[in-house]
């Protein structure tokens, strides 16, 4: 009964109201009641009943206004709490969550602002993200046009070089009449390897155009990594020889597989050992490892030499990115080589990185295992 008469009392602002004004008569009520009856029986002043009567109202209707009032402060209070919060999320304070004690139009109030700052902070929010989002593709945009001007400017300051030899030696040959048979073919064989890497480097350019996409498309079949790594090892023990250089090859297992495409990776592990034997130092080794776990196939590929500072390490694999500031066409190529690699192999899912110090140079490469079913 009284959990009924209590959810009654809260359950509507109006009920409220009206049990607080029943409740204030029925107490001035009794009061006046008393008052009338103890001015009756002890009538010490001698005043008339007109005066009794209207000091026991006075006093009644005193006694009824302070109980009403002291029974609506505690709605009142309420009420004063819920301005000071709305006050609170016009001032930018959403983190708030008004209590909820009655289920009237109050507590819907209290409910609505609790909901009114939740949106407030979630909009803030999504205003914030919004604002980093713009910022981000700003930066996008910015780097876009940095990336493309670099593009433009690194393309044709490695095309101009070759470029410029090959029509030197062309006009040569043909302005000058009395070139000897030898000096012709000794300008035109310069002409020709110049024309030869001025290619190269059109095919690296048009190969990292391709392989940058992506919605590139490879063709995937099963290879063995083992025998391609050998193979490659194999066709690259003339240049050993040449460079005096002698290489140490482990292969945990002979029979490891993956999906891929043989020529894309033939490249990447041609791209590493030309330059471990570009860096490496002559008289020295050049180890390749292949290990192995359930899930990962890691090689690597590990020169002695000049080591890469840390200063280039976290751009060794950028476009047209090379640690040489001269550019130098002996150490240097197009800048594309490790940058077509990092494409090819995240193309196949896998990881590439570089470690340097202590004149050591290690190159690996992990991809995910494939197993025959």
């Amino acid at each position: 009964m009284m959990t009924k008469l209590k959810r009654l009392f809260i359950s509507s602002f109006r009920w409220r109201l009206i049990i607080n004004i029943v409740a204030a008569y029925i107490t001035t009520f009794l009061i006046y009641s008393a008052m009338i009856l103890v001015l009756e029986s002890f009538n010490l002043f001698n005043i008339s009943t007109e005066i009794k009567y209207f000091i026991s109202f006075v006093i009644s209707l005193m006694a009824f206004l302070f109980i009403f009032f002291d029974l609506m402060n505690i709605t009142l209070r309420y009420l004063s709490q819920l301005s000071k919060t709305i006050q609170e999320v016009t001032n930018g304070d959403y983190d708030i969550e008004v209590p909820i004690e009655y289920d009237d139009e109050l507590g819907m109030l209290a409910a609505n602002i609790t909901a009114l700052a939740k949106t407030l902070k979630d909009k803030e929010i999504e205003g914030a993200i919004l604002k980093e989002n713009e910022r981000l593709a700003f930066d996008a945009e910015r780097n876009a046009e940095k990336q493309k001007n670099d593009l433009i400017t690194n393309v044709a300051h490695d095309l101009r070089t070759p470029l410029t030899t090959i029509v030197g030696y062309l006009e040569l040959i043909k302005n000058n009449q009395n070139l000897t048979k030898q000096d012709i073919q000794k300008y035109s064989s310069v002409a020709y390897e110049k024309s030869k890497r001025l290619q190269s480097m059109m095919d690296d350019l048009f190969d990292f155009t391709r392989l940058d996409q992506e919605n590139v498309k490879v063709n995937m079949t099963t290879i063995n990594i083992s025998e391609l790594v050998l193979q490659i090892v194999d066709e690259f023990y003339p240049t050993f020889q040449e460079h005096d250089l002698k290489p140490i090859v482990e292969v945990n297992n002979p029979s490891l597989f993956i999906k891929g495409e043989g020529q894309l990776l033939a490249r990447v592990f041609d791209n590493l050992l030309s330059n471990a034997v570009k860096y490496g130092r002559d008289h020295n080794e050049i180890k390749i490892e292949v290990l192995n776990d359930e899930k990962t196939i890691t090689i690597k590929i590990m020169n002695y030499g000049d080591t890469i500072s840390k200063e280039d390490l976290p751009y060794i694999f950028d476009k047209f990115y090379r640690s040489d500031s001269s550019r130098s066409s002996s150490t240097g190529g197009t800048g594309l080589g490790l940058a077509i690699a990092k494409n090819i192999i995240q193309i196949h899912n896998g990881n590439i990185f570089v470690t340097s110090h202590k004149e050591k140079t290690t190159f690996v490469v992990s991809l995910p295992r494939y197993t025959k079913p």
